[in-house]
C-alpha cells in the first residue's frame, strides 16, 4: 500500500472559506467522478485544518489530502495518466503549487496500545 500525504495552502486570493467551497465542491468531485483518477484510488481523503490551530499559529496551512494506492503502480498511473492534467488544472485554480508539500509513505505501522498481558 502506498499512501501519499500532502499539505496544502490555498492561492493568496482567496479565503479558507473560499478554498474549502472549492476542495470540497469541486476539486473532490472531480476526483471522484473521473474514472481515469478514481480507479487508481483505495481513498481519498480531505482534512481541513481546524479554525482553532490558527489561535495556537497552526495554520500554516489549509488543509491535508490523504490518498491511498494498492501500490506503486496505480499512484503513478493516477499522478501521471492521460486524465491527471485535470486534476492538475484544478489544482491551480485554488492551491498555491509552489507551496505544496508532498510526500509518500508504504503500508503504516500503527501502535495503538501497549501490549497487555504476559510478559508486558
Amino acid at each position: 500500500m502506498i499512501t501519499l500525504h500532502a499539505l496544502l495552502v490555498r492561492r493568496a486570493d482567496l479565503t479558507h472559506e473560499q478554498f474549502l467551497e472549492h476542495w470540497h465542491q469541486r476539486h473532490g468531485p472531480l476526483i471522484r467522478d473521473t474514472p481515469g483518477l478514481a480507479q487508481h484510488l483505495l481513498s481519498y481523503t480531505q482534512h481541513p485544518v481546524t479554525p482553532a490551530a490558527g489561535k495556537m499559529g497552526l495554520d500554516a496551512f489549509d488543509g491535508i489530502t490523504v490518498q491511498t494506492f494498492a501500490d506503486w503502480k496505480d499512484f503513478v498511473a493516477f499522478a501521471t495518466g492521460p486524465d491527471s492534467h485535470l486534476m492538475n488544472d484544478d489544482m491551480a485554480s485554488f492551491l498555491d503549487v509552489e507551496r505544496l508539500q508532498v510526500t509518500v509513505t508504504e503500508a503504516p505501522v500503527a501502535v495503538v496500545a501497549p501490549p497487555t498481558g504476559e510478559g508486558a
